[in-house]
C-alpha cells in the first residue's frame, strides 16, 4: 500500500523509471530527489535495491493492423509453430497456397465464422466461412512468404516475434478493439451493419446502427454502439500518465475502427481533440520527441484489411516505426503491432478459453524495442489484454478486470539489461499500384455486381490516370481516369461484373498512366452461374427452447439446361432441412428447402447447408441464425438492419456488391 506523502509503501513493486521519478518528485521538496532514493533502496520500501533490474521503457507505442492470422503471415518463419498446410471440413489436408498481395475478397470472420473455423479445437472449418472457397480456390488456405512481407520478416529477424498471440475475442473488429483499450468488450460480439459517410461504428454514427451484445449466459440483446464503461485513458488520466490515440479522422476509412467512438465520455469529453488525434500528426510527434507515455495508432486504407494491399500496409507501418526511430524516444520505447483478427484465414492453433469470449484465433505479432530480446520467438500465450498488463506495470497503474490483471504481461520477450538494440531504419517497398487482381466469385448470371480497386501511388513523383480499358465486356469500369495522385494519394476504381456467360471469365484491366511501370493491369474473375440462392435465413423472431419454427427458401436454376445436383450438407445441430430438389433440377425451374429450427441451448445459434452441384460456381451456401430463448422470456423480432444476414459482419467501407445484391 502507499505510505505516506503518496510515496510506495514497503515491499510495494516500483515497474519503471517513470514511476520512480513521479515518487521522487513527491519528497524532492524536503528530502532532496537523491537522498530519497538512496533512504527508499536501503530500507527496501518500494525502490529497487542495488542490482535490481528497473524496466527503461518510457513510451510504449500499441499500433493495431487489421484481420490476418499467424500462419497467413508467419507460417514458414523459421523457428515459430507455423503450419504449410491446414485442413478442411471433409477431413482433408491442403497445402495453403501462395497469397496474393491485394486478396481480392474478404472471407467470414464473424462471431459465428471463427466459432465455424475452429470447430471445437479441430481447426477444420475454414473452407465453410462465406467468400472462402469457390470452385476449389480456397483463398482462406493462403499464406504469405518472406518475399511478400520482408520488411515484417526484417523486424521479427532483428526484434522478436510472439508466434501465440490471440485475438481476445473469437469476432470481428469492433469487440477486439475494445479489448485494446478495456481488456473487455463489455459483451459486444459484432460490427454493425453498416456505417455510413461518417465510417464510424460509435456514438457518432450517422445512420441509425445496432450491434449485438451478448451476456456470459448466451442471452443477446441488440444496443446502439455507444457505451460508458472505464478504459486505459480513464486509468492514464487518473495517473496523469500522457496518451494518444492516433486514428484516421471521421468521415474517412478506418475511423470505424476508433475504439474510443464507442465510449460516451470520451468521444464527448475534453480528450478528444487533445488527446485523440488524426493518425496524420503521429509522424511529427515521434520525430520531434513528443511522444506521450502510452500511444495507440491506426491505420486508414493501408490497415491490411483485406481486399487491401499488403504491400501498402507494410509500407505505412515502416514509416511511423522510422519517426520512432529517427526521433530522440527510440531508446526508450516499447512497439506492439497485432492484427485485431484473423480475418477469415486459416490458423492451426486452437485457441486457449479463457472464459465465455474467448480467446480468439491467433494474430500475428511483432515486438520492436531497443531492449526486445533479439532475433527471439516469444512462444508465452498472449492476448491483447497482455499490452495493457504491460502498459500497467510499466507505469505502476491498477488492473482494470480479470482480463489483464491475469493475462500474461509481456516481460518475457524484454531483456532490460543488455545492450540496447540499435535503430533499424528501413526502405519504402515500390508497391504496385493496384494489387493486381479482383475476384467475384460466383454470381448469378444478368445480375451486376460492384467492387472497388484501390489505386495507390506509392512512387515518390506524382501519377496521372490517363485511360483503364477492359478485355471482356462483362467488366466495365469508371473512376480515376483523369485524376493526378500525389505521392502516397489514391482513388478508387469501379469495376462492374455483369455476367452472361456461364462459367469463369476473366478480364484484364489496363490502366495507362504516366508512371515508369505503365500500363498497369487489374485481372478481374467471376464465376457465371444460373443458380440462384439466398445466403442467409434469419429466423428473425426468438424460439423457446424445445418449440420449433419453420422457414422455407428457394434454389432456382434460371440456365437452359438441367442441373445435377450431388449433395446437400447440413452442420448445426438445432436446424434440420428437407427439400424437393432431388438429383436433377430441371431448366428455368426451382426448388424449395424447408429449414425447421429447434434451439437447443439458449442464445445465438447457427447451421450451414452447403449445395454442391454441377454448376462451375458450386458450392452454394446459406447460413442458418436463429436464437434460442427459456420459457417466460419476452420473444423478440428483429428487422434485417439489427440481424445482419452476410457471413462477414465487418467494414462496409470497404467494396461491396450493390445495394440490390447485399446478403
Amino acid at each position: 500500500m502507499p505510505g505516506k506523502d503518496g510515496l510506495p509503501g514497503c515491499g510495494q513493486r516500483v515497474h519503471s523509471t517513470m514511476a520512480i521519478r513521479a515518487a521522487v518528485a513527491r519528497v524532492g521538496r524536503w528530502a532532496g530527489g537523491r537522498l530519497a532514493v538512496f533512504v527508499c533502496a536501503v530500507a527496501g520500501i518500494g525502490f529497487p535495491a542495488l542490482g535490481q533490474t528497473i524496466n527503461p521503457i518510457q513510451h510504449v507505442v500499441f499500433i493495431v493492423k487489421e484481420n490476418r492470422s499467424f500462419d497467413h503471415y508467419f507460417g514458414t518463419f523459421p523457428g515459430v509453430d507455423g503450419a504449410t498446410s491446414g485442413k478442411i471440413s471433409n477431413g482433408s489436408t491442403i497445402a495453403l497456397r501462395p497469397a496474393p498481395d491485394t486478396m481480392g475478397f474478404d472471407p467470414g470472420h464473424d462471431w459465428y465464422s471463427s466459432l465455424t473455423a475452429t470447430d471445437g479445437g479441430k481447426m477444420d472449418g475454414f473452407d465453410l466461412l462465406y467468400e472462402s472457397n469457390n470452385n476449389g480456390d480456397y483463398l482462406s488456405y493462403t499464406q504469405m512468404k518472406q518475399a511478400d512481407i520482408p520488411n515484417y520478416w526484417t523486424y521479427a529477424q532483428t526484434y522478436a516475434i510472439g508466434d501465440h498471440m490471440f485475438s481476445s475475442l473469437h469476432g470481428p473488429s469492433l469487440p477486439n478493439s475494445l479489448y485494446t483499450i478495456a481488456a473487455t468488450s463489455a459483451g459486444v460480439i459484432t460490427v454493425p451493419g453498416r456505417a455510413g459517410a461518417s465510417h464510424s461504428w460509435g456514438c457518432d454514427s450517422d445512420v441509425p446502427i445496432t450491434i449485438q451484445v451478448m451476456d456470459t449466459s448466451g442471452n443477446v440483446t441488440h444496443q446502439a454502439p455507444c457505451f460508458d464503461f472505464s478504459t486505459m485513458a480513464d486509468v492514464l488520466d487518473t495517473a496523469k500518465v500522457s496518451w494518444r490515440y492516433y486514428s484516421p479522422v471521421y468521415g474517412t476509412e478506418g475511423y470505424q475502427h476508433n475504439a474510443y467512438t464507442t465510449i460516451q465520455h470520451i468521444r464527448y469529453g475534453n480528450d478528444w481533440g487533445v488527446d485523440v488525434l488524426p493518425t496524420s500528426q503521429f509522424d511529427t510527434d515521434a520525430l520531434n520527441g513528443n511522444l506521450p507515455s502510452v500511444t495507440w495508432l491506426l491505420a486508414g486504407p493501408e490497415n491490411e484489411h483485406p481486399p487491401h494491399s499488403t504491400c501498402y500496409g507494410e509500407n505505412w507501418t515502416v514509416d511511423k516505426i522510422n519517426a520512432i526511430m529517427q526521433g530522440p524516444d527510440w531508446g526508450s520505447t516499447a512497439i506492439f503491432i497485432v492484427w485485431d483478427d484473423f480475418g477469415g484465414f486459416y490458423d492451426h492453433v486452437p485457441p486457449p478459453n479463457v472464459d465465455f469470449y474467448g480467446l480468439g484465433m491467433r494474430v500475428p505479432f511483432l515486438i520492436i524495442s531497443p531492449y526486445a530480446k533479439p532475433a527471439f520467438v516469444d512462444q508465452t500465450t498472449y492476448e491483447f489484454s497482455s499490452v495493457l498488463r504491460f502498459i500497467e506495470e510499466t507505469f505502476n497503474l491498477p488492473s482494470m478486470g480479470r482480463r489483464d490483471a491475469t493475462a500474461n504481461d509481456l516481460m518475457n520477450a524484454f531483456n532490460f539489461t543488455q545492450q540496447p538494440l540499435a535503430p533499424l531504419v528501413l526502405g519504402q517497398r515500390t508497391c504496385p499500384l493496384t494489387g493486381g487482381s479482383v475476384r467475384f466469385g460466383s454470381q448469378k448470371m444478368g445480375v451486376t455486381k460492384t467492387m472497388g480497386v484501390t489505386v495507390f501511388n506509392s512512387r515518390p513523383q506524382p501519377l496521372t490516370i490517363q485511360s483503364v480499358t477492359s478485355s471482356a465486356a462483362d467488366f466495365t469500369t469508371s473512376g480515376c481516369v483523369g485524376t493526378t495522385l500525389n505521392t502516397g494519394a489514391q482513388c478508387t476504381l469501379s469495376v462492374k461484373y455483369a455476367a452472361h456467360k456461364l462459367g469463369k471469365e476473366a478480364a484484364t484491366i489496363t490502366i495507362l498512366n504516366d508512371g515508369a511501370t505503365s500500363p498497369d493491369t487489374v485481372v478481374a474473375t467471376g464465376i457465371g452461374s444460373p443458380v440462384g440462392v439466398q445466403p442467409a435465413l434469419n429466423f428473425n423472431t426468438d424460439i423457446v427452447l424445445g418449440q420449433s419454427a419453420t422457414m422455407t427458401f428457394q434454389f432456382t436454376n434460371s440456365g437452359t439446361t438441367a442441373l445435377s445436383i450431388t449433395s446437400v450438407n447440413k452442420v448445426g445441430a438445432d436446424f434440420t432441412q428437407t427439400n424437393n430438389c432431388g438429383t436433377t433440377l430441371a431448366a428455368k425451374t426451382g426448388c424449395t428447402f424447408t429449414v425447421t429450427f429447434t434451439p437447443t441451448a439458449k442464445g445465438p445459434r447457427w447451421g450451414l447447408i452447403t449445395i454442391k452441384d454441377a454448376d462451375p460456381g458450386s458450392p452454394h451456401w446459406v447460413r442458418l441464425v436463429g436464437k434460442g430463448i427459456v420459457a417466460g422470456t419476452v420473444a423478440t423480432t428483429y428487422s434485417s438492419v439489427e440481424q445482419p444476414s452476410h457471413w462477414d459482419d465487418d467494414d462496409d467501407a470497404l467494396p461491396q456488391v450493390n445495394s440490390a445484391e447485399q446478403p
